[in-house]
Formats: C-alpha cells, structure tokens, sequence
C-alpha cells in the first residue's frame, strides 16, 4: 500500500478511534451516557458493535471459517445451517454473559477495591500487557494443542456447535478488551444483574454476527488484509489510553495537565489526532524500520495522553462548599438547627463523579443547597474514620447522598446518578 492510502486510512481509522477511549472509561462512558439518556435497550447497540469489532481483529477473524467448518454448518440444508449457526452463537454468549453477571453480583466488593494503588497499577500493567499484544510484540493465545482439543468439544449437531460457542469464548478473549471494558466497569457500577446479562449477550451476538453469517447463509467475507491491522492498532491505542486513566490518581500530570500545556479541550483534541498523524495507528512496532517504530510509540503516548486529558479534565465547575470534617459538621448544623447534605463518593465512582460534575453544579441546586451544611466524604482510599462513618449511616455502596432535616433526622437517600431537577425536588422537601 503506498503512503498516501496509508494516511487515508489512518485518518478514517483515527475517526473511528475518537470514540473508544470515551467508550473505555470508567467514568461518562459512552455506553454509561447511553444507558442514561436512552435506557438499556438503547446502550445495547454499542455492546453489539464492540463485539463485532472484535470479530474483526487478527486473533478472531482467521477463524470464522475453520471454525464454521469444524460445526459442521457446511454442505447441510439452509434450516440446519441456521440451527447449528444459532447454536453457535449462543455458545459464545454462554461464556460472556457470566462475566456480565459476575461483574453486577461483585460490583461491590470490586468498586471497594478500585481506588487501593495497588488493584491500580495491577489494572494499568493488564491494560499495557494487552495493548502490547494488540501492536504485534508478542502473542498472547492459548496452545494450538489446546485450541484443537476445543475445536473437537462436542462434536458435530446442535450441542456440539453451542459447545464449540463456549470454546470459541477463551480462545477469542484475547482480542475482547477495550470495548468489554466500558460494559463491565458500567455493569460494576450500577450492580445490575439484568444490564449485565443484556449487554453481554449484545456483545456475544455481535462477536458472533460473522459466524453465523458465514455458517446460516454461506456468505463469504473480505479477505484478511491491511485493515485488520489498523484495527488491532485502535485497540492497541485505546487499551494504553485505559492504563494511563487508572493511573490518573496516582500520576497527577495524567488527571491535571502541567501549567504549560494550554488547558482547553480543543488543544488536547489537536493533541490526539497529531498522535495518529504520527503513527499511534497505522505503523507498526512489529516490523517496519526504528525510525518508524518510535514515530510509534510517540504517536500512541501523544495520542493516549490527548485522550486522557480529554476526558478528565474540565475547567473547575461552580459547586457547592464542601465541609469534609463530617462528624463536626453534623453536630454544628443540628446546634444551627441547619439541615444537612451528606455526600459519600469516590473518584472510581462513574455515578459520583456525575453528581459531582452535573448535579451539584447546577445553579438551581447550588441556591437551594445553601440553607445546607453541606459534607463530602470521599471514600477512595478507605480510611477506619470513613468505614466508621459508613457503617453510622449504613452506607452499603457509592454513590450515597443523605439529606438531614434541621432535627438530624434523614429526610431522604440517593443511592445513584439524579440529574438535577430531582434533586432540587429533594431537597426543598427538607426542612
């Protein structure tokens, strides 16, 4: 391919890319925002897209057919074809629909976990480790021993399709990162099983989309090429983007810009796309000469870093003041015969940065506010104060938000996202 397609297809590629790190992060996720805005059934789209997209890496696509073939889908009557197909698919759906629900069930325990340093460069490593496999550095994919001990699950006829589904899962889980993560940590977050379960299958189905299109109607695909490659590179850029944003508390130039790089979303945003300009995309770190792979590496730390400050940082928003001596605070505003707001978050809490971010900047919310004394209590790194303040006010997950009458008595609990129109209600039914 000669340069110029070259940066065709990068710039179509960074297109596409803009919109992964925001579909990555924990916090304001595009299928977070999605799911608020229109619901779950109107955040599945995205799932479903982020599994086909992983269908489409090297590590999946060279499958399709071999794996078609070996479930028999082949040289069989149309209505068998879809049968065996069908069954396949939702074998694949078998594996991944657990993770959706384990990560609802746990969510509590893992969003407990989140803000320890150490869980944080665990996440950081596993991100790099990935993105380094994704830009060709090394492999990582179960023996070919193992993946033919797979294949052979089952046997042929619908049983042993849906089990080669569920082994198709392990071997196509390498590639199934950057969009997964978004779901999960959402899923994590809200601790819904139902979302969990919904958007997993969504994903399962979009995985398998080129299965079973390739086994129910015998449709041939591209062949592999060129663009399977700028492909595995957005998910390289997107997972290296993932690990610098769970270092972000423990980096401080990776959540705040240093003060000589200009603060504004659209310098930033230049940032990102000189990165793909580079070659954070399309050259490799596999082959091609040094000059070429450092333009790489540059390309993706410009690119991720751009996409980093991008979404975390804002200007400093009008909000609330915040007292964070809780217990002082409390007995001062019963003495004042004041009613108190009490906001128990923590930075990994997608829910609690909305609140913070969203409703408590709100003007109509900062006037009614005012008549409160109002606590933040932030409960990223637990302290045994905290856990004793939690355990007082039975706080059980994050986002809490309490509101205390002037008598001290709770009035109301928020134990999720509320836009600020709900909570201006809530809050002038305190008194």
């Amino acid at each position: 391919m000669s340069a110029s397609p070259r940066r065709l297809l990068a710039a179509a590629s960074s297109l596409a890319l803009l919109a992964l790190p925001a579909l990555a992060l924990a916090e304001d996720n595009q299928f977070t925002s999605a799911v608020r805005s229109r619901g779950i059934g109107g955040a599945l789209p995205l799932a479903f897209m982020g599994g086909l997209l992983t269908a489409l890496t090297p590590c999946v696509y060279p499958l399709i057919a071999i794996t078609v073939s070996v479930f028999g889908a082949r040289n069989v009557s149309r209505g068998r074809a879809v049968l065996l197909s069908t069954s396949f698919v939702h074998g694949i759906a078998a594996f991944f629909v657990p993770l959706g629900l384990f990560a609802a069930l746990t969510g509590r325990v893992s969003g407990a976990l989140a803000g320890h340093p150490f869980v944080q460069v665990f996440e950081a490593a596993l991100m790099f480790t990935m993105a380094a496999n994704m830009f060709g550095l090394f492999e990582i994919s179960l023996p070919a021993s193992v993946q033919t001990r797979l294949a052979e699950v089952g046997g042929i006829g619908v049983s042993g399709a849906f089990a080669i589904g569920v082994a198709t899962g392990p071997i196509a889980a390498p590639c199934a990162t950057a969009g997964l993560v978004a779901i999960l940590d959402h899923v994590a977050n809200q601790r819904s099983v139902a979302e969990g379960g919904l958007a997993l299958y969504a994903y399962s189905i979009g995985l398998g989309l080129p299965f079973w299109l390739v086994g129910a109607l015998s449709l041939g695909l591209p062949k592999p090429g060129v663009w399977m490659e700028r492909i595995k590179g957005i998910f390289g850029l997107a997972l290296v983007t993932i690990g610098l944003w769970y270092l972000r508390h423990l980096v401080p130039v990776l959540k705040d810009p240093p003060a000589f790089v200009p603060h504004a979303t659209w310098f930033f945003g230049a940032l990102f796309f000189a990165g793909v300009a580079i070659g954070a995309v399309h050259l490799s770190l596999k082959e091609g000469t040094p000059s070429q792979r450092a333009r790489k590496v540059l390309g993706v730390a410009l690119a991720a870093l751009g996409a980093v400050w991008t979404v975390s940082w804002s200007p400093t928003p009008d909000s609330l003041t915040w007292r964070q001596d809780a217990r002082a605070a409390v007995a001062q505003a019963r003495a004042d015969r004041r009613p108190v707001l009490i906001d128990f978050g923590a930075a990994w809490c997608a829910a609690c940065e909305e609140l913070k971010h969203q409703t408590f900047t709100d003007a109509r919310v900062r006037r009614e506010a005012a008549r409160f004394t109002a606590v933040m209590v932030d409960a990223t790194e637990p302290t045994p104060e905290i856990d004793a303040l939690q355990r007082d006010y039975r706080v059980r997950g994050l986002p809490t938000v309490i509101l205390l009458d002037a008598q001290g008595r709770e009035a109301a609990r928020v134990t999720e996202f509320v836009p600020p129109d709900r909570m201006l209600t809530l809050l002038q039914r305190v008194n």
